[in-house]
């Protein structure tokens, strides 16, 4: 039988080398959680390793703010995953990637708001991003209590992106879909001029659909 904390590593470096293929984290940026919130135990990605090289016995065992197991150093972005998750109690898992596109507009301080995609519509309507926050320190984390209650993925001034979710799959996947999401969008202003949804049926969709933002946090 496997134990629960060998699965929840085998979990990170699984998703740790899914994105670095993907070309969503680089050798020193990114990394990734799971809270066992029985235990009180995080798990995390360590500090400067590249995610292909990722093998559980790397992977940072956290209790009450001490190293318990792991043969390399947590990440030292590891107060960002802790202040997320105590923001959201309904999720495990954390991702904090710096994905080419959402990182792009976090370097330029602005929030997405765009109205051409039913994707995007319906999964976020929005992505905020918050302020500049000294990184390894709490203060990387400074809004992210409010932004993050009624969205699950929130851009990080100047640095990156965090994801959360009830598993690590689902952190993971939003980051994934917002990225393709800005990839196409930023191709078709090369194309031409971008056709918004018109805002009728923009409303229809955030009011009717069962998977809309405001009716999964507004039930």
């Amino acid at each position: 039988m496997v134990k629960k904390s060998d699965a929840i590593k085998k979990e990170i470096v699984f998703y740790g080398k899914l994105l670095d293929q993907k070309g969503l984290v680089n050798t020193l940026e990114g990394n990734l959680s799971i809270l066992d919130r029985e235990s009180e135990t995080m798990y995390i990605t360590p500090s400067g390793c590249r995610k292909l090289f990722l093998d559980e016995e790397k992977i940072a065992v956290v209790q009450n703010g001490k190293q318990i197991d792991g043969t390399m150093n947590k990440s030292s972005e590891i107060l960002l995953h802790e202040a997320a998750l105590k923001a959201r109690p309904d999720c495990n898992a954390a991702a904090h990637i710096h994905a080419p596109y959402l990182t792009a507009y976090a370097y330029c301080g602005k929030n997405i708001d765009i109205k051409c995609s039913t994707t995007f519509s319906l999964v976020f309507e929005e992505i905020p991003c918050l302020p500049y926050g000294m990184p390894g320190t709490i203060h990387i984390a400074d809004g992210i209590e409010d932004a993050i209650k009624e969205h699950d993925l929130i851009l990080l001034g100047n640095h990156g992106c965090i994801s959360v979710g009830k598993t690590l799959e689902d952190a993971v996947k939003i980051i994934e879909a917002a990225e393709e999401v800005l990839k196409i969008y930023h191709l078709t202003k090369e194309i031409g001029e971008v056709k918004n949804i018109p805002p009728a049926q923009l409303k229809k969709l955030y009011e009717n659909h069962p998977g809309s933002r405001k009716n999964r946090y507004h039930k």
